[in-house]
């Protein structure tokens, strides 16, 4: 769900059908809420569901062996997400130099957090929030004196 005042800045999901056309492929308008695939056949769609190409015109299609493994008299099929729209608005943002640049700040805070979980482990340890809290509180704490020792000993002593 998506609450008003923030932004969402990640990367896309990767759809993955195999060998087959992937569905970067389709060219989905969401305005108009339709779905066409590459040999032109075009459905409508609404979010949080699948479409089904017509089965006759994916059996005619020169492009059915690289679109679909459904057996002939079924159509390819397409899973369209609830947040579909946020996912096609993150692929069109990766594809700009901008929207990676913006992704690539990220990195910094990930790469941090991905420190301070790999000291808490994946569970929390102790019953209740106000102790979790502290105990992450702590590590991070621990995590940022490690962090400014090493750039400490990294410095050059000063000459005075």
């Amino acid at each position: 769900m998506i609450h008003q005042g923030g932004e969402v800045l990640c990367k896309p999901w990767k759809p993955k059908n195999g060998e087959q056309f992937p569905k970067s492929a389709f060219k989905l308008d969401m305005r108009s809420r339709t779905i066409a695939c590459p040999g032109g056949q075009t459905q409508r769609f609404t979010l949080g569901t699948t479409v089904e190409f017509e089965a006759e015109e994916c059996d005619r299609c020169p492009l059915r062996a690289q679109c679909t493994e459904a057996r002939p008299g079924h159509g390819r099929t397409v899973a369209i997400g609830e947040d579909e729209a946020l996912q096609h608005r993150l692929r069109k943002q990766v594809k700009t130099p901008a929207g990676r640049q913006r992704l690539r700040e990220r990195v910094g805070v990930e790469h941090r957090q991905a420190h301070l979980a790999r000291r808490q482990g994946p569970r929390a340890r102790y019953r209740g929030v106000r102790k979790n809290v502290f105990d992450l509180r702590r590590a991070a704490f621990i995590q940022n004196l490690e962090a400014w020792q090493r750039r400490v000993e990294s410095s050059p002593p000063k000459v005075g």
